[in-house]
This record gives structure tokens, C-alpha cells and sequence, in this order.
């Protein structure tokens, strides 16, 4: 969407009578430069500036997840975003708490920036983000990132403890834009399997929620990413009669990725977790210890036009090759007795290789009002040969400040490989599964004066694979639809009161095993006025969440996948987080109480089975910017 671009820092003062001095450190995604993205309105003219406003300043994480800060988020939103082309392992509900290649910011900035962002309550619950951009002439950049997750949970073996380092750098000169990254994640959490009975929450021998009893005591998962990327453009052909001397004929784009991945989950006395039903014991009855790690290499060429190319149609054209290196390790005993020892086996060893041919098509007509798009990718070699994804995009832009998009998108895809292959001591499955096609139309409408977003979306689905209630993979053949509305609208009253909404309908077929709430709702209603000579920016409210009540979702510690429930309905809880914020010049403050009414109204504060939320617990954060 053409105004819903946003960076994680943005600068504009909240009244025209303050003004928020050093806006000269400006941040920005690698898609948002991407030549020529004409939805983001790309270029170095339109990076943003740092933020100081107090917008959603206080949610500073993912609220759906299994009760913890750091653990997998719950998929209660239906997400229409396409699978990525070639290997796929899996649903991926953890890496929303990663640095990734698509979220990480560039920066463009005049003086040293240097920002900290730290979270914490009573208990063990530490969040802390530090970044540091650093400015080498007019045309190099560094940043250096690093981001912490400590929280010990509510609940026995609950607690998270995620690390994240980046380091990235862009360099631009008129013919040459290099980004470059280097990312280590390295996310260890315990899993508890939930707790035994979700009565215990009422029962007042259990006020102490350290001693309510869990299903696993002693499970863990280990989580590794490290990952190196490179993204360059060359710009050729540029005119004699040029005067602005920006405006190339051609450019060639060329990308290179080497990454590893990790993923490890052990039990170290399954016997201990005596109310947790493992599917099967295949190597060892009393401990698990499974191991899945694939390497990634990928190389991308593209060939496009520039913006000195003919004004009727714009074009990019490219290739990529992908390989994939995977692998699979168990432990298994050898040896009887006390003389017992555990020998770690490799039981999968396979490479993928995919070579992915990409196209693009794309323009603006009437002076920049009408925007067109066409993409498509198509597998022409490989171990997932044939697999394919085309998007077409139409804009208009009404005016200054209204916006209409519609979108279209067509894939034909292999399934995730986990869902074809498992081999572990407790879960073990081979399948061969049909490809997923999935088909979708978007309407999106957007006014930036009425702070208004509108979004009508309806998906098709065929051949569609999830987990059944023995968490085991299953497809479900039939074609089916899902439809989803949202609205967000941000409302003013008495110039000093305001409501901010967001609103999302879901509907799909209650026979289809696509599990959504039909409503979900999150508001933020605040009084936010200046104080002491506009000196000091105060912001008091309470942000409220709330989801129909549904038949949802397992969670299977072993995969780190959500599977069918039937026992229980979940949601129809409303969350109430009363909170307080300022802001003086680059300092924010924030002050919130999260599960207010816990103990008021009746317990189900639930987003997956036997993972109960949070109980009432106050939080307060702080986020201080410098610049030297």
C-alpha cells in the first residue's frame, strides 16, 4: 500500500508547535528501495526519519503466543501472505522474534545515531534492543544490532531466552547501491506441554503458579540461524541530455544468500512427563534428542529496465538458483544395562536443488494516479519443479491522501517439507503430498487525512495440509473459501481523546480444518495532551484485546506445530491493559498493567489449549534515542 509503507523509526512532531530536533537519521527495509518499487515510492528521497511519537509504543511484542514472551505465536489471524518459492521446511510461528533479511533496517544518517529500548516487570521478564548506525562520508553506512528475549514464564519450564546480533552496511553511489547483512539468532525456550488441567488456574492451591503441575517438565528447544546476504545494483546506460543525471537505461541486480539452520528438541526424562502423550517412542522409551539442520545457498541475477527507459512499460527479468543441504539426527541407546550410552544417527541426508525463473512487469500512468504491477516465478528445474506463483497489483491513488489497491494472486506449490517427512524418536511419518493451490483477490483501501484502512479479502484453497488431532499431517482435498475484512480507523474527539481501532472478521466453513476466530479486535483508547510548555508529551489509556470464542488449536512441542483440537472452545475474553506514557524530547516512558480484570471475570484467557496467558502483571519500559 502507498501509504502504509512504514520503518520502525519515523520522526514527525505530534502538533506543528513542537518540534523533535535531530531528524537526520533516516531507516528503511531493502524491499522499500528495490528499483524501482513503485508501491513504496522508492529512493533515497523517501526514507523516513527517526520516530518519537507514542504510538503502540507500549506493545512492544507479538501478544499471541503460548503465555510467554519469546514462545511461538498462535495463528489466529488467517495469513494470506504466499509461501516462499523453492524449499520450504515448515510453518514457521518462531521467527517473527528473528532479525531477517525482510525486516531488518538500513540506515542513512548525518550524525552517530544510538538507540535503547529495554522492557521489564517484578519477575524475570527482560526485553532490550540496542542499535547503533554510524555514518562513514555521504554514501557508507553501518548499523549494528543486538536484541534480547530473558523471560522465566509464569508457569515450570516455561521460560524463553532468545539473542539476536546484525550487522549491516549500504553503500550508493550514482552507478552502484550495495545492502549487505550478517545475522546470528540463537533462540532457546523450554517446553512444558501446558499445563495438566486448565481447572488449576481457578484452584487456590495452585495461586502460586510455579507449583501447577505441567505436562513436560524438562523438554527443551534450541533454535540457531546465522546468515549471510549480499543485494547489489549495477546502473548502465545513462543519457548525454540527462541533466539530472539519475535516470539509467538499465540496471543488473545481483543477490547471494548462504545460510544455516538449526533446530533441536530434547526431553531428557520423557518417563518424568507422565501426562504427556507422545505419539510413539521409535528409539528410546525415557529420553528424545532430535536434531534437524539444512544449509542454504542461494544466487539471484536479474536484468531491468531504469527510469530512463521508454515511460510505457517497465520491466526486470532474472533467474536464481537455490540448494539446500539437509540433514537429520536422532539419538538412539546402544549398549545394555549400565553400560548403556547414547550414540547421536544420522537418519536424512538429502540435497534440493531449484532454479527459479522471476519476471516483472510494472509502470505509473496519468502523472503517477494509476500504478500497475505484474510478478510472477516459475520453477523450471529442480526438486520442486514446476511449483509456481503469479501477482497482479492495480493502484489509485484518488488523491494526496486516498488510496485504492486490488490485488490478485495465484500459486501452485509443494506442501512444506515437514509435512512429507518426519523422522525423530517420537514422531515418525513419510509422505507424498499433493501441491496447494491457493488463489486470492485483495481489495485495499486506504485514506491518510481520515486515518482509515479498509481490507476485503477472498482466498480459494485446494489440497490443503495441516495436522489432524494426533498431530500427524494430513491434506484435505476439497476446494474451500475464506473471506476476511479489516478495518483500522484512528479517531479523535474533543481534540485530546482518541480511539484507535482495529477490526478483522474471518469466516471459512466450520467443516474445513482451517481453524479462525470470526472476529478479532484490538483498540487503544487514550487522553494524550502536552504538559509544562509542551515540554512533556502525556498519553494515559487502556488497550483492549478481544477474539470470539472458537474451536482452535494443540500445540505439539516435538514439531513446533499447531494441530486440531476439538475439547475445548477458546477466547471470548476481553483483555484490558490500562497504561500510562510520555515523551520528553527523545526520552519514552511507559507504564502499562497487562490482564487487568484477571481474578474479576471468569478465567479463559487462553490463545492455544492448556497454554493459559499471563496473570495480572505490571510491565514499564523505556526508549531513550541519542545522537552525538
Amino acid at each position: 500500500m502507498l501509504f502504509a509503507t512504514k520503518p520502525a523509526l519515523a520522526d514527525k512532531p505530534d502538533t506543528v508547535k513542537v518540534k523533535v530536533k535531530h531528524t537526520v537519521t533516516y531507516s528503511y527495509t531493502e524491499s522499500m528501495f528495490a528499483p524501482y518499487n513503485i508501491w513504496a515510492q522508492n529512493g533515497w528521497q523517501n526514507r523516513r526519519s527517526t520516530d518519537t511519537n507514542l504510538n503502540n509504543f507500549e506493545v512492544y511484542t507479538n501478544r499471541y503466543n503460548l503465555g510467554n514472551t519469546g514462545l511461538p505465536y498462535v495463528p489466529i489471524l488467517f495469513n494470506s501472505d504466499l509461501q516462499p518459492m523453492g524449499f520450504y521446511y515448515g510453518q514457521d510461528y518462531i521467527s517473527h522474534n528473528f532479525f531477517a533479511d525482510s525486516s531488518l533496517r538500513y540506515y542513512d544518517t548525518r550524525a552517530p545515531f544510538t538507540q535503547f529500548y529495554y522492557v521489564s516487570d517484578p519477575q524475570i521478564h527482560q526485553f532490550f534492543q540496542f542499535t547503533h548506525a554510524q555514518n562513514f562520508g555521504k554514501n557508507l553506512d553501518f548499523a549494528f544490532g543486538f536484541k534480547r528475549i530473558r523471560s522465566q514464564g509464569n508457569y515450570l519450564n516455561q521460560s524463553t531466552n532468545l539473542n539476536q546480533l546484525s550487522l549491516d552496511a549500504n553503500y550508493h553511489i550514482k552507478r552502484y547501491i550495495l545492502f549487505a547483512n550478517v545475522i546470528y539468532n540463537v533462540h532457546k525456550f523450554q517446553q512444558n506441554g501446558g499445563i495438566v488441567s486448565d481447572t488449576d488456574l481457578g484452584n487456590t492451591n495452585y495461586s502460586d503458579r510455579q507449583t501447577t503441575p505441567v505436562n513436560l517438565n524438562f523438554a527443551t528447544s534450541i533454535m540457531r540461524e546465522q546468515s549471510i546476504h549480499l543485494q547489489q545494483y549495477f546502473f548502465l546506460g545513462f543519457r548525454n541530455g540527462d541533466t539530472l543525471k539519475d535516470n539509467p537505461l538499465f540496471y543488473i541486480s545481483h543477490s547471494l544468500k548462504v545460510a544455516g539452520h538449526s533446530n533441536i528438541f530434547t526431553d531428557n526424562s520423557i518417563a518424568d512427563s507422565a501426562y504427556f502423550q507422545y505419539p510413539l517412542y521409535r528409539l528410546h522409551d525415557s529420553l528424545t534428542y532430535d536434531s534437524l539442520r539444512y544449509n542454504e545457498f542461494s544466487n539471484d541475477i536479474s536484468f531491468g529496465s531504469g527510469k530512463g527507459w521508454n515511460k510505457f512499460l517497465h520491466w526486470e527479468a532474472g533467474a536464481k538458483q537455490q540448494w539446500i543441504h539437509f540433514r537429520n539426527f536422532v539419538s538412539e541407546p546402544q549398549g545394555e544395562g549400565i553400560n548403556t550410552v547414547l550414540v547421536t544417527k544420522k537418519i536424512t541426508d538429502t540435497v534440493f536443488n531449484n532454479y527459479i525463473a522471476h519476471a516483472r512487469i510494472y509502470n505509473t500512468f496519468d502523472s503517477g494516479k494509476i500504478l500497475f504491477e505484474a510478478t510472477g516465478q516459475y520453477i523450471f528445474a529442480g526438486s520442486q519443479q514446476g511449483d509456481q506463483q503469479e501477482v497482479i497489483q492495480l493502484g489509485l491513488k484518488i488523491d494526496s491522501t486516498k488510496f485504492l489497491k486490488l490485488t490478485g494472486s495465484y500459486s501452485d506449490q509443494t506442501p512444506p517439507f515437514l509435512y512429507d517427512l518426519y523422522q525423530g524418536n517420537n514422531i515418525n511419518w513419510i509422505n507424498r503430498l499433493y501441491n496447494t493451490t491457493t488463489s486470492a483477490v485483495t481489495l485495499t483501501f486506504f485514506d491518510k487525512n481520515w486515518k482509515l484502512g479498509i481490507t476485503l479479502q477472498a482466498s480459494r484453497i485446494t489440497n490443503l495440509v495441516y495436522f489432524d488431532n494426533n498431530a500427524q499431517p494430513m491434506q484435505y482435498h476439497p476446494s474451500f473459501m475464506e473471506y476476511n475484512a479489516g478495518i483500522t480507523k484512528d479517531f479523535k474527539f474533543f481534540r485530546k481523546f482518541h480511539w484507535n481501532t482495529s477490526e478483522k472478521l474471518q469466516y471459512v466453513a466450520d467443516s474445513v480444518p482451517l481453524r479462525l476466530p470470526r472476529l478479532v479486535t484490538e483498540n487503544s483508547v487514550y487522553f494524550q495532551s502536552y504538559l509544562f510548555h509542551h515540554a512533556l508529551l502525556l498519553r494515559v489509556g487502556v488497550d483492549l484485546y478481544f477474539n470470539t470464542s472458537y474451536k482452535g488449536y494443540a500445540y505439539m512441542p516435538v514439531t513446533d506445530q499447531y494441530f486440531l483440537e476439538n475439547s475445548t472452545k477458546l477466547g471470548n475474553y476481553l483483555y484490558v491493559d490500562p497504561f500510562v506514557s510520555f515523551r520528553i524530547k527523545t526520552f519514552r516512558m511507559f507504564l502499562k498493567l497487562e490482564n487487568a480484570t484477571e481474578g474479576l471475570v471468569p478465567i479463559n484467557y487462553y490463545y492455544a489449549l492448556h497454554y493459559p496467558m499471563p496473570d495480572r502483571t505490571l510491565r514499564f519500559g523505556i526508549n531513550w534515542d541519542f545522537w552525538n
